[in-house]
């Protein structure tokens, strides 16, 4: 009976766990994505890894220590005669440090502190593209739930009057003609109203991954305060100029080009001669504890250099040579991307900020319109059809409204995150 409560109590207190309620709003959600998303993380480890890269590029030019050792079994099973042979043993202890590599060294550091760079920016714009998401997806929750809150109202309006209608037809005052289209447009108004909730569902449950809330956890999102933005301040053309020179775009496009021409710089160097200072210890036949006489030191330089392998080092490097041209090109055509986009983003907000006034005015044509209509439905001078056709234009002219407002809010979001 103990272990039975006890089993219980755990139980209740994991469902406790997760029927909490939390709160959140925008900011709240897009701090907790940034400090918990699986995508952040990984772009962290990249630039964890383009340190790293440097510091692999700086050993390059300090000493390396290797040992080598050989043991060679004399048995006279092996030779197939009566000879006596010595096992031979062979110990080599090398340090060996780079003095020339024909700039291979300096390219490498200089191409590892260019990536390391350039994750840099990777790491901001992993970071700028969750902003947005989070943005998008908590907008698209508070859309969808505002396009419940119209639905469910044009389903009550329209609901009361296929009651008032099914009651006239009851009191044979209407034919079935007069009732059956309340009757449709019922039906489909649930229909949406279903297909709502399920996609209301289905977002959340992707904003809650994005931000790290358990997917039992029941989520409630602030409205927010407000999405009226002065757009007078905004200077198109200086905009342009500062993003061409400082977007994010522009600068890993420009990264880009310095890491391939480091690699110009790498494959230029395999025509160069690699100098080495070699010193080695070495010990023949003997045991391995530096007191037998066969141990010996020995201190040299080494030159290797490739002397002809058919051009292919002249073909690698200038194909090096061929991708730097065409990164710079691709810098260039980036810069141009970023003005296209930059004006793009900014004639989509003035649209949508138009759009916005032009669907109040809509809104509130539709409110006068139908408020009109039903009197003169209920006095028996329009038919059923034309109501509906009204309550119809209403309900979208509403969702219409709904959608453009927060659409201009997140092109708004766009265009000042393009500038970073």
């Amino acid at each position: 009976m103990k272990n039975f409560l006890i089993v219980i109590l755990i139980t209740s207190l994991s469902m406790y766990a997760y029927s909490e309620t939390i709160t959140l709003d925008l900011n709240q959600c897009i701090e907790r994505a940034l400090s918990s998303s699986y995508t952040i993380k990984n772009a962290d480890i990249d630039l964890k890894n383009s340190k790293l890269q440097v510091r692999e590029a700086y050993k390059e030019a300090l000493p390396k220590i290797s040992y080598t050792g050989l043991y060679d079994k004399n048995d006279e099973s092996i030779y197939g005669d009566n000879q006596d042979r010595n096992d031979n043993y062979y110990n080599r202890i090398e340090l060996i440090q780079p003095l020339y590599r024909g700039g291979l060294i300096g390219a490498g550091i200089e191409a590892a502190k260019k990536i390391r760079e350039l994750s840099d920016y990777e790491f901001l714009e992993s970071r700028s593209d969750l902003r947005l998401l989070v943005i998008e997806k908590y907008l698209n929750i508070l859309k969808l739930q505002k396009g419940l809150e119209v639905y469910q109202a044009s389903l009550k309006d329209v609901n009361g009057q296929y009651k008032k209608a099914q009651r006239k037809y009851e009191l044979r005052l209407f034919s079935k003609a007069d009732v059956l289209p309340f009757a449709t447009r019922v039906r489909n108004i649930r229909t949406n109203i279903i297909r709502i909730k399920n996609e209301i569902k289905i977002t959340e449950l992707e904003l809650k991954n994005e931000i790290g809330i358990h997917r039992k956890t029941e989520l409630k999102l602030e409205p927010i305060d407000s999405m009226n933005y002065d757009l007078s301040g905004i200077d198109i053309e200086a905009d342009v100029d500062l993003a061409r020179e400082n977007n994010r775009d522009s600068k890993m496009a420009r990264l880009d080009y310095e890491i391939t021409k480091a690699n110009e710089s790498l494959a230029r160097s395999e025509f160069f001669p690699k100098v080495d200072l070699n010193f080695g210890y070495t010990g023949e036949d003997g045991d391995f504890d530096g007191a037998s006489e066969d141990w010996k030191w020995d201190a040299g330089i080494t030159v290797t250099m490739n002397l002809f392998e058919f051009g292919q080092n002249v073909d690698a490097y200038n194909r090096y040579k061929n991708e730097t041209e065409k990164s710079r090109n691709l810098e260039s055509k980036a810069r141009d991307n970023i003005e296209v986009t930059l004006r793009s983003n900014f004639s989509e907000l003035i649209r949508l900020k138009e759009t916005v006034k032009e669907q109040q005015a809509a809104v509130e044509s539709s409110y006068e319109n139908y408020s009109v209509e039903k009197r003169r439905y209920e006095n028996g001078l329009v038919s059923v059809v034309d109501l509906l056709q009204i309550e119809s234009d209403l309900r979208e002219a509403k969702l219409s409204l709904l959608e453009a407002a927060l659409d201009y809010y997140l092109a708004y979001e766009r265009y000042y995150e393009y500038l970073k």
